[in-house]
């Protein structure tokens, strides 16, 4: 009965296009979650528990570094899904790498306070000087990266990310396409694509507000 509710699940999800390519969602968050009731209460613990640590949105500003590691640890000890723990564990290495770049760019050293999580915080810090923090092997985005922040290219550096983590849920869902697999990598996809398209309506908004502005300012000097 299980496997037949999953497979009920994984049939009622939409298609998602890639998040540039798309120019809305295919399904409202309210809908999504009427669909996740059908996972177990096991599962869906564990989703909630990794959305709420890895979702794309900020973290909230009172959250401090060691209540960020204390939550990192909690969830990947109780997560029982391999496929989900390794995404925990690679989205929060795409952290802690970005923590580390833009803490050295701030003329930061590494000691004295909690800065990052998992299993790359100490080899980070004894090669803290290194261009790329002698990790351009085992994460080879990381020049690209540095190449955004050096020259202040915020959405590329982002589109990055979030390229990279999608990819990432894509092979998830590619492995198991019945299950647990493909849902958490929908609605991880489905964060990702909301988010970007967040960043066009701020866009939009700048740009019609800049519009306002100057037409505003055209008409003021017609009426002097």
């Amino acid at each position: 009965m299980a496997r037949e509710r999953y497979y009920t699940l994984v049939a009622s999800l939409p298609a998602l296009a890639h998040f540039t390519r798309a120019d809305r969602l295919p399904i409202s968050r309210r809908r999504l979650e009427e669909r996740l009731r059908f996972l177990s209460p096991a599962d869906a613990d564990e989703l909630a528990r990794a959305e709420a640590l890895t979702q794309w949105q900020r973290q909230p500003l009172d959250r401090t570094n060691e209540e960020v590691e204390a939550r990192y640890r909690d969830v990947i000890a109780s997560t029982s899904n391999r496929a989900l723990r390794e995404f925990i564990e690679f989205r929060m290495d795409q952290r802690t790498v970005l923590a580390a770049l833009r803490r050295r760019r701030r003329g930061l050293a590494p000691e004295g306070e909690a800065w990052g999580v998992g299993r790359w915080v100490r080899r980070i810090e004894s090669r803290w000087e290194e261009p790329f923090l002698g990790l351009e092997h085992v994460h080879p985005w990381i020049p690209e990266a540095c190449g955004y922040l050096d020259s202040s290219r915020a959405l590329d550096l982002e589109r990055l990310l979030m390229e990279l983590v999608w990819s990432r849920l894509s092979r998830v869902a590619d492995l198991h396409p019945f299950g647990f697999e493909p849902v958490f990598s929908f609605l991880f996809r489905w964060d990702i694509l909301a988010r970007w398209l967040s960043y066009d309506a701020e866009a939009a908004m700048a740009r019609f507000q800049t519009l306002v502005g100057d037409t505003i300012r055209e008409y003021e000097q017609r009426a002097e």
